[in-house]
């Protein structure tokens, strides 16, 4: 056989595996969770169609070589077979989602601030810290405070010198009742007045409400604070709230009987199942969405305050359709297609291109209409590798 024909063939063969190396980063880059803008998806969409019209082309390229080989008398164990893996088109359940924007917040913070006026003493926890419950954390310069108490307890020890002997007197039946009286009260006075200025002197302290670590300093040492005043932030990362504001028209298909699918674009290897800690009563009027929220735990800190997050929703199900992976759905001029097994004889069939009606997509699993029907072998393993009317040899059935 005159090897100058067998040329075109190999350089066929070449052009399409080339097309086939071009063709998967785009596809793993549009598969990505954290592609970037709409606008750049469209692109890599673009270049995988145009992709797939090349790969179409060299494929049919091929099988009219190989037809040229088998009209010279090559012998048909010679051409080679594509590998496939197939599975039977079966009716199932398809479940729709709606995808929706979250962020993280923690479920235990606290901004720390005093209860009177006065000037920062000292912050006993620096920023990234662990703090636990009840742990004093800053305190108030309280020299006034302390000066007043020492004055006070001066003229508490003289009141109660005074009111002991008014009352011994008082037992024997000397003195005036009136004497008496006046040394008690004086003694009740300047002890409750003592106990006020104590209580000052504990306003000055700001303890943690919460077990966790200093997040944030607002104050420096020797600044003035005031009530309301913030002076650090302490935050606990055990729990985290995931919050989502979704529209209003997705009210019916929502509640806290519902489980959503998490996401985390900065950790695309993380999918959770979670349920619904909390759905919003109040629609926001400025952009017509309530508030969805799930708690879920947070192991060795991982997630932090105001990260990203996506949350899918179920939002309704069908019964008894069929529904096959997105991504072995390929795009022509014709339309979108698949590849399904025909003719299968002793473990090899030929493989044909399936034009059909797609429905709804969500979670990589797409409804179809049209096209395919139960007991039908489509391709999975080895679609991007076989064109319509090639041998092919199954591997195995999925």
């Amino acid at each position: 056989m005159n090897p100058n024909h067998l040329q075109p063939a190999k350089k066929a063969f070449s052009l399409l595996w080339l097309a086939l190396a071009l063709l998967m980063p785009g596809m793993q880059s549009c598969s990505n969770p954290s592609s970037p803008a709409d606008t750049d998806n469209e692109l890599i969409r673009n270049q995988i169609n145009e992709y797939t019209e090349e790969i179409n082309r060299l494929s049919q390229k091929v099988n009219e070589l190989r037809q040229e080989l088998n009209e010279r008398g090559e012998s048909p164990a010679a051409t080679h077979l594509v590998p496939v893996t197939v599975t039977e088109v079966k009716p199932t359940v398809f479940t729709d989602y709606f995808r929706t924007s979250a962020t993280v917040e923690a479920v235990n913070k606290a901004v720390i601030s005093p209860e009177t006026s006065g000037h920062i003493r000292r912050l006993y926890a620096g920023k990234g810290e662990p703090v636990a419950k009840g742990q004093v954390v800053a305190r108030l310069s309280t020299d006034v405070v302390e000066g007043q108490i020492e004055e006070v307890k001066a003229r508490l020890e003289l009141a109660e010198t005074v009111y002991n002997r008014q009352k011994r007197l008082w037992d024997q039946e000397i003195g005036s009742e009136i004497q008496y009286l006046e040394a008690k009260n004086q003694l009740q006075r300047i002890t409750k007045n003592l106990e006020t200025l104590q209580s000052q002197r504990e306003m000055s302290v700001m303890r943690s409400p919460i077990d966790g670590f200093v997040d944030e300093h607002f104050i420096k040492e020797g600044e003035l604070a005031s009530p309301g005043t913030p002076v650090m932030e302490i935050i606990n990362l055990d729990m985290l709230y995931i919050n989502a504001d979704v529209s209003e028209s997705y009210l019916p298909y929502v509640s806290e009987n519902s489980t959503v699918i998490l996401r985390f674009p900065a950790y695309p290897d993380v999918e959770m199942i979670v349920p619904v800690h909390r759905v919003g009563h109040v629609i926001n009027p400025e952009n017509r969405s309530f508030r969805l929220q799930v708690r879920v735990p947070n192991e060795n800190g991982r997630y932090k305050p105001n990260m990203m997050a996506n949350m899918s929703v179920k939002a309704t199900e069908t019964e008894d359709v069929v529904v096959i992976p997105t991504m072995l759905i390929g795009y022509d001029t014709q339309g979108h297609y698949v590849f399904t097994a025909e003719e299968v004889e002793e473990g090899t069939a030929v493989a044909r291109r399936r034009y059909i009606e797609r429905g709804k997509s969500a979670e990589g699993k797409t409804l179809v209409k049209k096209g395919l029907a139960a007991g039908d072998l489509l391709i999975r393993q080895g679609h991007l590798q076989v064109a319509s009317g090639e041998a092919i040899r199954i591997d195995s059935f999925e």
